[in-house]
């Protein structure tokens, strides 16, 4: 191969094992990586396409430190993952390397053996791959011995980075970062790993949140991708037959025989379009090439899929909720499919990296929508195609290169609840100004000033989390203790709680809650309209009324709410002229009548239509300013709920105008606390319950709603023409 410098600073072990790859040359996220790692001491945040070599970017430096010398005991490097796929699809990749270099790399997770670990920690050294929640497990039950075997540890690699920032694992993946330099007392370089990163100064600044090391974004684009894109609505049939029966055939017919990944937006509709797959499959009498693949399933089923996707020995298309979306190694596809509108550009382009990954192969991406406007009276929501749209925005910023900006508004007291007690059964007992020290100053939670967090030490303490002694140390508490003592304390997230859904005393159903609920707000279920009538928190009870005529909005955490910028593209969609390139026929045909009822109902000057008794709001804004606006008014009295995307639903008689100056009215006589009080205070994280009602609220308020921004949308109106 063609030797160059970058080349020619790798140690013999990696040379000879780049030799036996029968590679030409280093590819250039390679060439430019490689001295930034070994020559340079600041952090680094390494972006590059899926499949782009950022892996081998990474760990060809850093393996040849360690064969250098690299460690004089323990492990050298650390690489934390979030995923225990994506640790052994690492290891495979890695494993002939390190071998070349006589480095030694252990994964570490619930399913490698007691034999592979108890070999590792007797005999520590090269690279330690692992999540954070085994990492959370050494630092409460190993203390001492975690920090004999990384005291000499140099560099943190961080996988799939995008996948933690502004996530419950993100905040205590960095706090444990900030527990780690404390136990080792030095800096550890921090070298972060991502295909998908929309603001990279913020992204570093996750990643040191206290700035004390300079942060370096190396990004290499990738080569120019060669991408057919299709964009096909769907409508019921006049006889009744739902849109979903002919996507699927369409889907069986384009897909059979090759392998294939199609993403949807929620378990139901996988589990749905794969049942008609298998349907179509078995009418066919032809072998069953369609697979679910989400995370309610089972390890060997999830398993099963991946690896007759990865040997590539009978064609297999997986549909999938995001759970294949990051870097776990499922070899080729030929083509990437979306069921509903991709709620984040970051999202999409991450699922689009799944295909086009072989010289002179194409990537192909088919986006797949309902339309529901040729139905008996349909409502403003269904008349403005908002799927089609929505679906139009995303690919277009797709194509404009712009990825989201890392979300960090929440502010994930449930985890700083458990980095304090993991700090305090790691040392025994610590000071309030120490645990400030490292989880806020150095850690994550900069935002929190020291009055706040002194209010949460006092509302956890109320709620007997943490004791303090005479002497001002801070110890673990009677419900601490209890919490310390579970087996998945080490975990910081836990999926939604499925909360009862009752009417007139009977179940109707269940539905995981992933945002406080107010009586008062709308919602669909199984096909018909609610109103929230109460919350019963303890035994995760919603009892419901009918909620009169009219559509409701959809309710329960199936698709998550777009990014402000795709909101206000979705706009700039329907005030321009053109129709993209690659919508089919029928796209092309719902987008002018879309267009026509936004005109003819004068949205540009004044967002909102009125249907019968209700408003529908389009807020080009981003989630935190819609959660406003529907608690603003729930707590104002009327019934308010949102729809899909921008859309806010509002049951009023009165005009736009009229509705824009009573929540504005309503806001400058009512406090942050008054509006508390209107909330219930549903756990959404999970030692939520341990923070007490008070500080839960305040924290959700905080995280999820925006009043300021929200007063000036509202008092924004004025610059339209009435």
């Amino acid at each position: 191969m063609a030797t160059s410098s970058s080349f020619d600073q790798l140690s013999v072990g990696v040379q000879r094992w780049i030799y036996r790859q029968g590679w030409q040359g280093l590819r250039a996220v390679q060439e430019r990586t490689i001295p930034l790692i070994l020559e340079g001491e600041a952090d680094l945040l390494l972006t590059a396409p899926t499949a782009g070599g950022k892996t081998e970017a990474a760990f060809l430096p850093l393996v040849s430190w360690l064969e250098k010398g690299g460690a004089p005991s323990g492990y050298g490097v650390l690489c934390l993952s979030p995923l225990k796929a994506l640790i052994n699809d690492q290891f495979n990749r890695l494993e002939l390397l390190c071998d070349s270099a006589q480095t030694s790399i252990t994964p570490w997770h619930g399913d490698v053996s007691q034999s592979v670990k108890r070999q590792s920690w007797r005999n520590a050294s090269g690279i330690l791959m692992i999540t954070p929640e085994s990492l959370e497990s050494m630092f409460v039950r190993r203390p001492v011995e975690l920090r004999q075997r990384l005291q000499h540890l140099r560099y943190v690699v961080i996988d799939e980075f995008h996948a933690f920032i502004g996530q419950e694992r993100g905040q205590q993946l960095i706090s444990q970062l900030a527990r780690l330099e404390a136990m080792i007392k030095r800096p550890i370089r921090r070298i972060a790993l991502s295909a998908t990163i929309g603001d990279s100064d913020m992204a570093l600044a996750c990643l040191r949140p206290d700035s004390s090391r300079e942060g370096i974004h190396l990004d290499v684009p990738g080569e120019q991708l060669d991408l057919k894109l299709l964009l096909k609505a769907y409508q019921p049939t006049d006889d009744g037959m739902p849109a979903e029966l002919e996507m699927a055939k369409d889907i069986f017919d384009w897909l059979r025989g090759d392998s294939h990944l199609v993403f949807a937006n929620s378990r139901r509709v996988v589990e749905e379009m794969t049942d008609r797959l298998t349907s179509l499959s078995e009418n066919a009498h032809v072998p069953l090439e369609f697979y679910a693949h989400h995370g309610s399933l089972s390890k060997e089923a999830r398993h099963f899929v991946e690896n007759r996707l990865r040997e590539g020995e009978k064609p297999t298309t997986a549909i999938a909720t995001s759970t294949l979306e990051l870097g776990i190694d499922i070899g080729d596809v030929k083509s990437v499919g979306q069921i509903g509108p991709p709620n984040s550009v970051s999202s999409l382009r991450q699922r689009l990296g799944r295909s086009g990954r072989r010289a002179g192969q194409s990537a192909i991406l088919r986006t797949l929508v309902n339309s529901e406007s040729n139905l008996k009276d349909p409502d403003p929501t269904e008349l403005l195609e908002l799927e089609l749209f929505q679906s139009i925005a995303v690919i277009d910023k797709l194509l404009q290169r712009w990825i989201e900006p890392p979300d960090t508004s929440r502010l994930h007291l449930s985890t700083l609840i458990q980095q304090l007690l993991s700090m305090i059964a790691y040392q025994g007992e610590i000071t309030a100004g120490e645990a400030y020290e490292t989880l806020c100053v150095r850690g994550p939670w900069r935002s929190i000033d020291q009055d706040f967090f002194k209010r949460f030490l006092r509302s956890i303490a109320s709620q007997e989390v943490i004791s303090q002694l005479p002497s001002g140390e801070l110890i673990v508490g009677l419900a601490g203790e209890r919490e310390i003592s579970r087996y998945d304390f080490y975990t910081a997230f836990q999926v939604p709680e499925e909360f009862r859904l009752t009417a007139n005393g009977k179940t109707i159903g269940t539905i995981p809650v992933d945002n406080p609920v107010m009586s008062g707000q709308l919602m669909l279920f199984a096909g018909r309209r609610w109103k929230v009538e109460a919350v019963d928190f303890q035994q995760k009870i919603i009892s419901l009324v009918k909620g009169g005529s009219g559509i409701a909005p959809k309710f329960g955490g199936e698709r998550a709410a777009a990014h402000r910028e795709v909101h206000r593209h979705m706009r700039h969609w329907y005030e321009s002229g053109d129709i993209p390139a690659y919508c089919d026929e029928k796209s092309q045909a719902l987008i002018p009548g879309a267009r026509k009822f936004y005109l003819d109902n004068q949205l540009a000057n004044c967002p909102m239509v009125q249907s019968g008794d209700d408003i529908y709001w389009l807020v080009w804004e981003d989630a935190r300013v819609i959660n406003t606006l529907v608690i603003l008014a729930t707590a104002l009295g009327l019934t308010a709920g949102t729809a899909f995307g921008p859309v806010i639903v509002i049951k009023s008689a009165n005009e736009p105008y009229t509705l824009v100056q009573q929540l504005l009215n309503f806001m400058a006589g009512y406090s942050t606390q008054a509006l508390t009080a209107e909330i219930s205070a549903i756990p959404i994280e999970k030692y939520d319950h341990l923070l007490g009602d008070e500080m839960m609220i305040e924290a959700y308020i905080r995280s999820t709603l925006n009043l300021h921004e929200t007063e000036k949308y509202l008092k924004s109106f004025s610059t339209y023409r009435q």
